[in-house]
C-alpha cells in the first residue's frame, strides 16, 4: 500500500471517521505489516491526547479595566480637542468681526453707472474676463442687481 494512502487511512481510522469495511481491510494489512501498526499507534495516541486538551474547560480571560479607561481616556481627549478647536474658530471670527465690523455686516452694492448705461458693453467685457476673476464676479452681481431692480420698477 502507498504511504500517503496509508496516512490517509489511519488518519481516518483515528478520527473514527472509516468506513467499517474498510475498518476492516485496514486491520487485516496491519496484522501483516508492524510498521505501519506502529505508525497507526502513535496516530491513536497523538489524536487521543489532543482531543483530551481540546476538551478541557478553559477559564475565560477577561480584559483588564485599566485598557477599558485608556480607550475612553483617548476618545475623550479627541472629542475635548475638536472641541477647544472650535471654540477656539468662533472666538477668532468673533475678534475679526469686532476688528473690522465692515465684515459683519452686509452692505448692498450699487451697481456700477455703466452696467445700467450700456448692458452690450457689460456683457462683452464679462466674457473677456477670466471664468474666475474677481472682476467678473463684481460685474455679473452688478448686472444681476441691476436688472432685478429694473423688474421691480
Amino acid at each position: 500500500m502507498k504511504p500517503d494512502i496509508l496516512e490517509r487511512l489511519l488518519m481516518d481510522r483515528a478520527l473514527g471517521r472509516l468506513d467499517p469495511d474498510a475498518e476492516v481491510l485496514l486491520t487485516d494489512y496491519l496484522a501483516n505489516d508492524p510498521a505501519a501498526a506502529a505508525q497507526a499507534r502513535e496516530l491513536q495516541e497523538t489524536v487521543s491526547l489532543a482531543t483530551e486538551v481540546m476538551r478541557r474547560p478553559t477559564s475565560a480571560v477577561e480584559m483588564p479595566t485599566q485598557i477599558h479607561q485608556l480607550v475612553w481616556r483617548h476618545r475623550t481627549e479627541r472629542v475635548l480637542a475638536l472641541a477647544a478647536s472650535f471654540v477656539i474658530g468662533m472666538g477668532l471670527t468673533a475678534l475679526v468681526i469686532r476688528a473690522n465690523p465692515r465684515l459683519g455686516s452686509t452692505v448692498a452694492v450699487s451697481p456700477p453707472p455703466m452696467a445700467r448705461i450700456q448692458p452690450a458693453l457689460v456683457k462683452s467685457q464679462i466674457e473677456s474676463l477670466p471664468f474666475w476673476s474677481n472682476q467678473r464676479i463684481y460685474l455679473l452681481a452688478s448686472a444681476a442687481a441691476a436688472n432685478s431692480k429694473e423688474n421691480l420698477q
